[in-house]
């Protein structure tokens, strides 16, 4: 029997949560963070928890970032941005939402393709320039999963790459 013979799980259920059933936004306006796990129908067994999911409501507001390079030989990439502020109604002091982000890089190396360098619970970053390096872009987002640069995500994005 061929894998195309066979015919999908009948008994496989989706569920869609529209967005008018989410709950009101009281920590921002800004968007929401959801995670799921399935559950069986006997509710004896379930799975674990998804990873949190980033569901943008809106824009994420673009953030000032200092980007430097120095060094040598050995040359070192530093960040430094703020955090993305928001308040939940207004007169209300702003607060910051969003506990760790992740930082992406684009080189002469990577074919214009963003990469992911890490996830940070900070809002400074340092790194080494990568070997062959001659030119760089970086970005700044709102943890996403999957870990893809988003521009909608994107808090800092540098437009014009820096030469090494």
């Amino acid at each position: 029997m061929a894998l195309t013979d066979l015919e999908p799980d009948k008994e496989i259920k989706k569920a869609i949560v529209l967005k008018e059933d989410l709950p009101s936004l009281s920590l921002s306006r800004l968007g929401y963070f959801v995670r799921y796990r399935v559950v069986s129908n006997d509710k004896n067994r379930s799975s674990h928890w998804s990873p949190y999911y980033f569901l943008p409501n809106g824009v994420i507001p673009k953030v000032p970032c200092s980007v430097g390079v120095a060094g040598g030989q050995l040359k070192v990439i530093t960040m430094v941005w703020q955090h993305p502020k928001a308040s939940s109604d207004p007169g209300e002091t702003e607060t910051s939402i969003f506990k760790e982000y992740d930082v992406y890089i684009k080189t002469n190396l990577t074919n214009d393709k963003w990469v992911h360098l890490e996830t940070v619970p900070a809002t400074s970053l340092r790194i080494l320039v990568p070997s062959g390096v001659t030119s760089f872009q970086v970005a700044v987002q709102v943890p996403v999963y999957p870990k893809n640069y988003s521009a909608d995500a994107a808090i800092f994005t540098l437009e014009t790459p820096i030469v090494v």
